[in-house]
């Protein structure tokens, strides 16, 4: 397998799989932390459609597709808010899956040639696109990995 052909693996593996889980969570529940420092469900999906956006799509190209008004509460900066300043769940899902399909097709269409040019932004840490998308097809499963802790707490009733 090259490259390209794993980042189009990894990044559709960790969204079909969000999806799988996302739907298994209901809004009281997308907004429980059952440890104070546990992410929630609203803003791990909120991260993670920030965090596509960003190291597939923004960094790369200079576009984007995420809402931006949203980037202070989920982005890499963004600190924990109370639960009710967060967009409702279902929401936060649909921008995800919106934003996922868009990102699939971005990588879609890349080409090996242009993981290797100049990145648009944030050189200093994401000097190519194929930095910036290694980076994410990291982070994602992270993140997946969090999601799955959560999920198991909140269906055990149990508090970390």
């Amino acid at each position: 397998m090259d490259l390209l052909s794993y980042f189009r693996a990894e990044v559709d593996t960790v969204g079909r799989q969000w999806r799988e889980v996302l739907a298994q969570i209901d809004e009281a529940s997308a907004r429980r932390r059952p440890a104070p420092d546990l992410n929630n469900a609203i803003w791990l999906t909120g991260h993670m459609t920030w965090a596509e956006d960003y190291f597939i799509v923004e960094i790369p190209s200079g576009r984007s597709f995420r809402r931006k008004d949203w980037d202070p509460l989920f982005d890499f900066t963004s600190e924990k808010v109370p639960e009710d300043q967060y967009p409702a769940f279902q929401e936060v899902r649909a921008e995800y899956t919106r934003v996922h399909a868009e990102v699939q097709k971005i990588l879609a269409g890349v080409n090996v040639h242009e993981l290797h040019r100049p990145s648009n932004a944030q050189r200093r840490w994401f000097p190519t696109p194929a930095h910036a998308i290694a980076h994410q097809v990291t982070h994602g499963p992270y993140h997946f990995g969090q999601l799955m802790v959560l999920t198991r707490l909140l269906h055990s009733g149990k508090s970390a």
